[in-house]
Formats: structure tokens, C-alpha cells, sequence
């Protein structure tokens, strides 16, 4: 009988191959395609996030491997929010694109399928905090997508740039909320665990760099002065967010102490 790391690894390889063939097509103009193909990747990467849970038998979101496929998962709701929200349908190929990137990840480190929930972990708060932000970081990479064309549009097609930025205003307006509420619920959570609301972690530090960032960038879209700061400051605020989610667990330097376990 197939083992668990056995039947993720195939569902992973399966949720790859769609989302790859989702952003090729759509990129092509072969829309129906695309969304048939951005759909068997998710329905892949849904059942391999089922698998990973199955195998450590709770909300598999503490492993890095783990926590790279749910953040996955989450591309292909928000894009059909937008797309039936506020029409952009356009943002098809940059959802999937990104959808494919944190699945490469898994392929090469070692799956800790039978992972297990510290005693800190072990709080209503759990799986709301670590899903605010995972929607939050998801949409957070596709707006910092749309900001690097749209600098790269600004002088030699100022229409196209205009369309880009509106983009990535309504990634970051669905984003923020999430941003907000994960900030919020992990300083509740951790006057639960360890009796105060904020400790100064590095975790936390670098976590609310990058909510203030983005706040800042709103206020640069909302100031005609400041409005050409706008883009590099969501630039600011998506690399903030790369060292929270990754440079903080991945190397001791930068090392979380409280938050050890997500590593």
C-alpha cells in the first residue's frame, strides 16, 4: 500500500503540472483551458493538504513543507472572489503563476508528514491566525507580481501600468484585512500562551514591519505627493514579508525563539 509521503509527493507533482499548464494557457488566450487545468491543480493540492493532515492528524501548518501547499490552496478562491467581485479576470495567469512557485518548495526538503503540534499550538487560534496570514502572504506575492510590471510599464506603456496598478490595489485591499487580523489574533494568542501580547520576537518585529508597509502604502496611494513612492514602498512591504515568512525560520541569525516550532 502506497505510504503517505508516497501519495503527497504524486498529488504534488499533479497540483504542479496543472498550475503550470494553467498559467501557459491562460497567458495564451486559452482561457477555458486554463481555468479547467488552474481547477485539477487546486483539486491536486487540495488532496495533498488532506493527505499531509491525515498523516499528522490536525491542521497540518506547522511544518514548512506543510505551510507551502495550504499557502498554495489559497490563490484559486481569492482569484474567483476578484474575477466575480471586481471583474479582473486578467489576473488568471499571474494567480496561477504563483499558485505553481510555493510548490516547488516541497520537492526539495524532506516531508515531515507525521509533524506534531507543540503544546503552544494547541489554542483555538491556531488554524484562524495561520489562515489569515497564508490568504494574506498569497495575495501579497501576486500583488508584488503586478507591482514589478507596472514599474517596468510606467514609461513605455502608461495604459498598461494603469491597469497593473489597479491590480495590485484590489490584491491589497482583500489582503490587509487578513494581514490585520493575523497581526491581531497572534497577539492574542500569545497573551494565552505565554502572558503578554507582544515579546519583541524577531517573528513578531519583522510581522509588524510589514503591516506597517503596507498601511504606508496606502497612504502613498491616497497622496498625490507621495503617490510615486506607492509601488516601491508595496515592494518594501512583500520583502518584509519574505523575511517573516522565511529568512526568520530558515537561518539562525535571524532566528524566532518563541516561534521555533514552525520550522
Amino acid at each position: 500500500m502506497p505510504s503517505f509521503d508516497a501519495i503527497a509527493g504524486l498529488l504534488l507533482g499533479t497540483a504542479l503540472a496543472g498550475y503550470l499548464a494553467a498559467d501557459v494557457w491562460l497567458r495564451f488566450g486559452k482561457n477555458r483551458a486554463g481555468h479547467w487545468a488552474f481547477g485539477l491543480g487546486w483539486c491536486a493540492n487540495a488532496l495533498t493538504v488532506l493527505v499531509n493532515w491525515l498523516a499528522c492528524g490536525h491542521p497540518p501548518f506547522g511544518s514548512m513543507v506543510h505551510v507551502l501547499a495550504a499557502v498554495s490552496l489559497c490563490f484559486l478562491p481569492a482569484y474567483l472572489f476578484l474575477r466575480l467581485s471586481q471583474g479582473l479576470s486578467w489576473l488568471g495567469a499571474s494567480f496561477a503563476f504563483t499558485s505553481f512557485v510555493p510548490l516547488l518548495g516541497p520537492l526539495f526538503m524532506e516531508r515531515d508528514m507525521f509533524w506534531r503540534r507543540m503544546p503552544a499550538l494547541q489554542s483555538p487560534w491556531f488554524v484562524p491566525h495561520v489562515m489569515a496570514y497564508l490568504i494574506a502572504y498569497a495575495l501579497a506575492t501576486v500583488g508584488f507580481l503586478l507591482a514589478l510590471r507596472a514599474l517596468r510599464a510606467q514609461r513605455a506603456a502608461p495604459d498598461q501600468a494603469l491597469k497593473l496598478i489597479a491590480g495590485v490595489d484590489a490584491v491589497a485591499r482583500l489582503a490587509f484585512p487578513f494581514m490585520t487580523f493575523g497581526l491581531l489574533s497572534g497577539a492574542l494568542w500569545a497573551e494565552t500562551a505565554w502572558g503578554r501580547y507582544w515579546s519583541w520576537d524577531s517573528k513578531e518585529t519583522w510581522a509588524l514591519i510589514m503591516w506597517l508597509l503596507y498601511a504606508l502604502y496606502f497612504h502613498c496611494r491616497r497622496s498625490p505627493a507621495l503617490r510615486r513612492f506607492a509601488l516601491p514602498v508595496q515592494i518594501a512591504g512583500y520583502a518584509a514579508l519574505i523575511v517573516t515568512f522565511l529568512f526568520v525560520n530558515l537561518i539562525p541569525r535571524l532566528g524566532s525563539v518563541l516561534h521555533a516550532y514552525t520550522k
